[in-house]
């Protein structure tokens, strides 16, 4: 994290909202520049199921995310909460070719010293066009990937 970037954690506790509303508010967030958005299930007061929205983002994207927090969920509050540090790993995406039943695909791949990680769209498009499983297609691709 240089100077210049700093981060922010949104939070705010729902209620009343239905998976079909958390799953828009996820794309849309996404689709706003956050970097991260997490739902996680918590019992409220009362004992009442709900929700923990949690979405990171930079520090000039807060104000504008937190409007869209508040209008897509109707939540009347959203905590706002620096971050002192962020650690990424370092890494890189590189395009390889990967054999699935006799045919090759091209999959992007997120490489870090630790891992090696397929682009889920990719798999999921692969699994479409084959007829497979999301679960097989990862698979094959990771012994692809260990196999070269």
């Amino acid at each position: 994290m240089t100077e210049k970037e700093r981060f922010v954690m949104l939070e705010t506790d729902l209620d009343d909202c239905t998976p079909e509303v958390l799953s828009y508010l996820m794309e849309r967030v996404m689709g706003e520049k956050a970097l991260d958005i997490q739902v996680i299930s918590a019992v409220m007061k009362k004992g009442r199921p709900g929700f923990l929205v949690r979405v990171l983002v930079r520090e000039e994207d807060a104000e504008r995310i937190s409007d869209i927090l508040m209008e897509e969920t109707g939540t009347l509050g959203v905590r706002v909460m620096p971050v002192l540090k962020r650690y990424e790993a370092e890494r890189v995406i590189v395009k390889l070719e990967v054999n699935i039943f006799g045919k090759k695909e091209s999959v992007m791949v997120k490489k870090s010293r630790h891992r090696l990680k397929p682009e889920h769209d990719d798999v999921r498009r692969i699994a479409l066009k084959h007829g497979l499983s999301f679960r097989q297609v990862l698979g094959l691709v990771e012994k692809s990937l260990v196999d070269d």
